[in-house]
């Protein structure tokens, strides 16, 4: 029998052609709707794209642990930018490098911390600021001896005492004297993490080098000057003073008189003596200027800008002594003649017995 439609469909020609058009109908139809569904694909695929193209992936919390970026010199900004990121500081590439280049960005090496998981604005806002890099400091004060400045250094620095050392008398082949003693000069230094003891004993040598240009000196002419400075460094507290204690050592070099200085008779021994007059009667001591004429072999203390420049350029006069009066104010009283400095030593003397026990 017949189904339904084969009963009711022509069965001649035009039949056939009604059938073959209504699955052609079917057929265009299927493909429009295909073909709409795979434009609509495509059209939003490019607008999916067009979109990524300025949506940042960026971080919204308040940040996470801290890390440290070590910047070089020479790193720019995309540099930074990849840094930031490998160390999960943004989120992504453009959160930070986007606002670096609407931004007047200066970059300077050394070591900066940073949060963690922070908004790309934000860790521009660090960086800019320069707040958060990461340094070591250290300060020498004037007059301090190369025992004094190592573990100074050593603590402040992170080194090595062996380390320094070795640094030290490394440097110490390059400028004479029997060691470096001087050569360290006293100023407050910054240096970056992870800094060596070569490079540290440098930068002080440098800043001495620097100071010394200041007079129109090399260094490597300077030993006499920085011999004789370590002394009045040592002798005097004022800075006025310096200049003219500069002028009776200069003074005394002058006549042939010896220098006679306590703080050089004491520097040989490092406290070891119990005496003075003990250091005194040693002839052997290279740096007893009591026996020696002119200048002892080398410094004996680290002078700063100000003992430097008295004794590059002392005050004119012609004293030939100088004796302090008063051992808390380090007030001193300068003589021509060797009776005016008898005078002025009865007043050291009488400040003594009012004193007793001033320095225990």
């Amino acid at each position: 029998m017949l189904d339904e439609f084969e009963q009711s469909a022509p069965a001649g020609p035009k039949g056939r052609s009604v059938i073959v058009l209504l699955v052609s109908l079917g057929l265009f139809l299927g493909l429009a709707v295909g073909g709409y569904f795979a434009f609509r694909d495509s059209v939003q695929g490019a607008i999916d794209s067009v979109t990524a193209r300025f949506f940042v992936p960026d971080y919204e919390g308040p940040g996470g642990p801290t890390t440290v970026i070590v910047i070089e010199p020479g790193d720019s900004g995309e540099d930074v930018a990849r840094k930031l990121l490998a160390a999960d500081v943004v989120k992504s590439f453009d959160a930070v490098y986007r606002p670096m280049l609407s931004s007047d960005l200066v970059i300077f090496p050394g070591h900066y911390e940073f949060p963690t998981q922070i908004p790309g604005a934000t860790a521009l806002e660090i960086l800019l600021a320069g707040d958060t890099r990461v340094t070591l400091t250290t300060t020498i004060p004037e007059g301090w001896q190369v025992s004094e400045i190592v573990p100074r250094l050593a603590a402040d620095l992170d080194i090595s005492e062996q380390e320094l050392w070795a640094a030290v008398d490394a440097a110490n082949e390059l400028h004479p004297g029997p060691t470096l003693e001087g050569y360290l000069f006293p100023a407050s230094y910054t240096f970056d993490p992870g800094v060596t003891a070569s490079e540290v004993i440098g930068a002080m040598i440098a800043r001495l080098e620097q100071e010394f240009a200041t007079h129109g000196l090399e260094l490597d002419q300077a030993h006499d000057v920085l011999t004789l400075a370590s002394i009045v460094q040592l002798e005097g507290r004022a800075d006025e003073d310096f200049y003219k204690i500069a002028r009776v050592f200069l003074n005394r070099i002058d006549v042939g008189m010896p220098l006679q200085s306590d703080v050089t008779v004491l520097y040989y021994y490092e406290g070891s003596i119990d005496s003075f007059q003990q250091g005194i009667a040693d002839r052997d001591n290279p740096f007893n200027t009591f026996e020696i004429q002119g200048l002892p072999p080398g410094a004996i203390s680290s002078p700063g800008a100000a003992a430097i420049d008295a004794t590059i350029n002392p005050t004119e006069g012609d004293w030939l002594y100088f004796v302090a009066i008063n051992l808390n104010t380090g007030e001193l009283v300068f003589s021509n003649t060797l009776a005016e400095h008898e005078r002025a030593a009865e007043l050291y003397r009488q400040w003594l017995r009012d004193n007793p026990g001033w320095d225990e």
